[in-house]
This record gives C-alpha cells, sequence and structure tokens, in this order.
C-alpha cells in the first residue's frame, strides 16, 4: 500500500516534519510506504521521498497518480483545503490551531481558516484524525481518531540522578519559536514573571531560552537577563534538555507540545500551564504561573524532591507516548480507510453469485415452464384420441 502525505514545510525545525520521518519509519512495518509532497524541503530529511507540489487539486492528483497512491493524507494547511473531492480516500491529520484571539496580525485570517475547515474540509474527507483528546474537542469532530505522536525519538538516558543545589543554581529553561508573531500564544511575555517571582522568593536559578530565531531575537533575550540557544541541531537539543534541571512550559495554547515530552523523556521534569493538551502530556500542571514559581522554589530547596519528580516524568512519557504505537494506530486507520486490495475485494464476488444464482432460477424457471408445456401438449394428444 502507498500513502501520499502532505505537509507545508519538510524542513529541520518543523515538529510536522518530525512527525512524519518517525511515521514514515513505522508504516513500512506494515507494508505501507509513502511519498511526501510539501512546499519547502531541505536536505535534513534525505530518508524521506519528498516532492514540492503546489497546493492545488490537479497537482495533489497528479502526483498521487504518479506514485500509484491509495490514501492521500493531509497535515496541516494549504493542503487540508485540497482534500474535499479529490476522489481517492483522504484523511486530515489535525495537530491543531492555536486560538485565533491569541494573535493580533493575522487573527481574522486565522479564524477564516477554522472556520473552512470546519464547514468544507471535515465534512469532506473520509476520516479525521487528532494527535490528542484537546485537539479532538477543539476541532468540534467528535468522530476523529486520536493517534497521539511518541516521544521516544530522543535516545533514552535513563534517569538522572546528578540534580539538584549541589551542582549550583537551579536551571531552568524552555524551548520554543522565538518569532514575534508567535510570542504571544507561546507564553513569552510570561518569562519576566516567572522569573521575577523566582527573585521575589530568593531562589537562585539560571534562566535559559531555546528555539529556533534569529541572532537578534537572541540578542534581545540575553539583554532580558535569559541565556540564549538558537538553532540548536539534534545533539544540541538533547545535551540542552537534558542539562536542564526543570523544564517549563507557559504557552496558552499547544495540541501537544513536542519539547515538553522531549525534556520528560530525557528524565527532566516537565513542568507547564494547565492550558491546550498540556494535561495529557505531562503530570506536573500548574494554574498559573505562582504556582509554577512555588514548585521551582520547593525544588531548589529539596533536591530530592527534584530528583523524583524527574524520574516520574520520565517513566509517565517513556511509558505512554512511543512512535511504535502511535505508526500502530496511523496504519490501522490507513488501512480501514483504503479498505482492502482490488483482488481481495467480495463486491465482485458478491455479484457473481448473485448472477450466477439468478441464472440457475431462470433456468429452473424455464424448465418448469417447459415441463408445465409438456404436460399440457400430452393432455392435449391423449384427449384427441379419446
Amino acid at each position: 500500500m502507498r500513502v501520499l502525505m502532505l505537509t507545508p514545510h519538510m524542513r529541520f525545525g518543523y515538529g510536522v516534519a518530525e512527525a512524519i520521518r518517525r511515521l514514515d519509519v513505522e508504516l513500512r512495518r506494515f507494508g505501507i510506504s509513502s511519498v511526501v509532497g510539501c512546499l519547502t524541503v531541505d536536505e535534513h530529511f534525505p530518508e524521506i521521498d519528498t516532492r514540492r507540489v503546489d497546493p492545488t487539486q490537479r497537482a495533489v492528483l497528479d502526483l498521487a497518480e504518479r506514485h500509484r497512491a491509495e490514501v492521500v493524507v493531509a497535515h496541516g494547511s494549504p493542503f487540508f483545503e485540497v482534500l474535499p473531492g479529490l476522489g481517492l480516500p483522504t484523511v486530515a491529520y489535525e495537530y491543531g490551531d492555536p486560538t485565533p484571539e491569541l494573535f493580533t496580525a493575522d487573527a481574522d485570517a486565522r479564524r477564516a481558516i477554522v472556520t473552512y475547515k470546519a464547514t468544507h474540509v471535515y465534512p469532506g474527507v473520509t476520516a479525521v484524525a487528532a494527535i490528542s483528546d484537546f485537539v479532538r474537542h477543539d476541532i468540534a469532530v467528535p468522530t476523529a481518531t486520536v493517534i497521539r505522536l511518541g516521544a521516544d525519538h530522543v535516545p533514552d538516558l535513563g534517569i538522572k540522578t546528578d540534580v539538584g543545589r549541589a551542582r549550583g543554581p537551579l536551571r531552568v529553561g524552555t524551548l520554543m519559536r522565538l518569532g514575534a508573531g508567535e510570542s504571544h500564544y507561546k507564553g513569552t511575555s510570561l518569562l519576566p514573571d516567572l522569573r521575577a517571582r523566582l527573585e521575589k522568593h530568593d531562589v537562585p536559578f539560571e534562566f535559559h531560552v531555546a528555539g529556533r530565531g534569529t541572532p537578534q531575537e537572541a540578542a534581545t533575550l540575553r539583554r532580558e537577563g535569559f541565556h540564549a540557544h538558537v538553532n540548536l541541531d539534534d545533539d544540541q537539543r538533547v545535551d540542552y534538555l537534558r542539562g536542564l534541571d526543570v523544564f517549563v512550559s507557559l504557552s496558552l495554547w499547544e495540541g501537544m507540545n513536542l519539547p515538553l515530552v522531549e525534556a520528560a523523556a530525557l528524565g527532566t521534569p516537565a513542568l507547564a500551564l494547565d492550558t491546550g493538551a498540556h494535561p495529557e502530556f505531562s503530570p506536573l500542571i500548574y494554574s498559573g504561573v505562582e504556582g509554577m514559581a512555588a514548585q521551582l522554589e520547593a525544588y531548589a530547596n529539596r533536591p530530592g524532591l527534584l530528583e523524583e519528580h524527574g524520574q516520574m516524568s520520565y517513566r509517565y512519557v517513556r511509558r505512554r507516548f512511543t512512535w511504535s504505537a502511535c505508526g500502530a494506530g496511523f496504519a490501522a486507520l490507513l488501512l480501514r480507510v483504503a479498505g482492502p486490495p482490488l483482488q481481495q475485494r467480495p463486491v465482485r464476488v458478491r455479484y457473481r453469485v448473485a448472477r450466477n444464482t439468478a441464472r440457475r432460477r431462470l433456468r429452473e424457471v424455464g424448465l418448469i415452464r417447459a415441463t408445465r408445456t409438456a404436460v399440457r401438449q400430452s393432455r392435449g394428444k391423449t384427449s384427441s384420441r379419446h
């Protein structure tokens, strides 16, 4: 079976691109191969069969036909919008859209996309999948299949024991995209508030911020008193998340929050606000900045608690979010959507059976009629003799 997967960007630093890479590996275990169509691509995913394609039905159909794809899966706009009417089984795999009102410059455009998907895309595809229960609720499609992404793409380095005040100040950090367009919903404005509360409680700490960004954005963070780490590669990302004493997310909306589960999978306690899908992916959830600051103060004063929560986060994520489980769930959905292979489909067999039964019945009726005719003729001949 072959699947065409569509995503805007197959490039380093995009969580959806990373998810597609992991899904491609897992799907092969089920005999499913994929080709990926996208708008932009870089050299970071050489093992993926990737093709640039325009977000139009004609271009997508041409690509699907060339690669004999039986199912087309979109992992985001603008490819969601081309799925209805393709004439092939289609799946909209939803990672969710941050609440448009959390943006300022393009809130109206974002709301228009959300509305269009609700009225035209979801009703027009074969199936909808979502990466969390929260996203399924947010898009208001109760029939969507929840297929959570994995976290075990980061190496399993085991639990951490060298934590706490013996190493010096508490190393608190976060990881997110640093662009101005997403800063509000990512909770960037809350970082100074959290830092101020730690200072108020006289907690010795270092505050680190990492993510995709420009040198100018990094310089701004440093001027505000943060340790900035921009454009980390995969190995540096792992070292960064493992090296923190505590990971925090102040994001106001998340369909999953990949850095949160990655940090936990590396043995670092992962704290988040009770917003979006956070409660599904971490046991360390807080209603506001004050509660999170109090937890960080407790870690600074009780290294044993920090170690205990690191182990708890590690086990919670490692046991629940694996790419093998994600791939199995996705493969099951694809096979269900595509249906059995043509040579195994029973429709024609049932048709032949019905047709043959009908022919046999017609023959039987013909024989009965012929017999009745013969009997009548025989009776007529007998009567004429008398």
